[in-house]
């Protein structure tokens, strides 16, 4: 099926007149905290292939792949004799964005399989997708994208501050599982200032809501809300940002909060020191249940389109051994 799906946008992205561009993830991990030191390993994470194009002034399109791994569980192997059950993990080709754009003299829609509106922003002022998912990504608060129907308005406000807002009504299932019942989520966001602080200087502050219901059981249904309150800044190559999010599940009356900081500063034209935390607990309720993680690294930008960065990565969990990672990662865009 996946064959079948890529068939077609292979034709569109060679012969379509619109724009075609990737992105590749690639890293090397070494293990500091393994007493033996002997384990390491190069890694793909991620490929992303998009095609947009503009049928006329107030119609677009855009088509995205996300080409990963997926793991599979309980794969049975064939040892000689036995088989031997094992996890296993293959790449997969995903469709994440296929949506197409209408612009009115009200706002713009958006339908179809499209980027949701949870997170945008602070993986734009945090800026590297490549070494780190944006905290609430990485903790599966909300997925990136799904299956829906969106509506963006901006009001113009001084001196390009702007206030954009959208509200969005999806499956709730992201674009990797299919819709599993008859509820759908609703999402909202309110941004004041520069939206992407990893192209522009400006500064913003936002807040990001959403809310679904799902079948307890036969006869109750709870809820799933997420709630997140974030801000950034640029200037004079400096970027900062930060964010609060919290997660609450009405069903087994837990809340999860995610504390995350990051900066970043260019000093030269090719090169960029960078920071990021964040802290996770996973129940508000217990305690030494938590976890601090720390990344700490340099951009390397030899050419245009590649850059390489080496890091240190610290994780400290509340109670237990924490981990030390050296890992150089790659990005690649065309």
């Amino acid at each position: 099926m996946k064959k079948i799906l890529l068939l077609p946008l292979l034709v569109i992205f060679i012969y379509g007149e619109g724009k075609f561009s990737g992105v590749t993830y690639f890293d090397y991990t070494y293990d500091l905290t393994k007493q033996t030191g002997d384990y390491n390993a190069f890694d793909l994470k991620r490929v992303y292939f998009t095609y947009q194009q503009d049928i006329s002034d107030k119609i677009s399109y855009k088509f995205q792949t996300d080409v990963g791994q997926l793991k599979i569980d309980n794969v049975d192997v064939d040892d000689g004799d036995v088989l031997v059950s094992t996890d296993k993990t293959q790449f997969v080709a995903y469709l994440k964005k296929a949506q197409l754009d209408w612009k009115t003299s009200y706002g713009k829609l958006i339908f179809g399989m499209q980027g949701m509106n949870m997170f945008n922003v602070t993986e734009k002022t945090w800026g590297f997708r490549f070494l780190q998912k944006s905290a609430m990504d990485k903790y599966k608060f909300s997925s990136s994208a799904d299956l829906g129907v969106g509506f963006h308005y901006v009001m113009i406000g001084y001196n390009g501050l702007n206030l954009y807002s959208s509200v969005l009504m999806t499956n709730g299932t992201g674009y990797k599982k299919n819709e599993d019942d008859k509820h759908k989520k609703i999402s909202a966001q309110f941004v004041y200032g520069e939206k992407k602080l990893v192209k522009k200087d400006g500064f913003n502050i936002g807040f990001s809501f959403s809310t679904e219901q799902y079948d307890l059981n036969e006869n109750n249904t709870e809820d799933k809300i997420v709630t997140s309150f974030y801000t950034g800044y640029a200037k004079n190559r400096l970027r900062i940002g930060g964010e609060l999010d919290f997660y609450k599940d009405s069903g087994d009356n837990t809340t999860k909060q995610i504390i995350a900081g990051y900066a970043s500063y260019k000093l030269s034209d090719n090169l960029e020191g960078l920071v990021y935390f964040d802290m996770y607990d996973p129940n508000t309720s217990a305690d030494k249940d938590g976890n601090t993680d720390l990344i700490v690294g340099l951009n390397y930008k030899p050419a245009k389109g590649l850059t390489m960065t080496p890091n240190i990565r610290i994780s400290t969990p509340d109670e237990g051994d924490g981990t030390t990672i050296f890992m150089m990662n790659f990005e690649f865009k065309f």
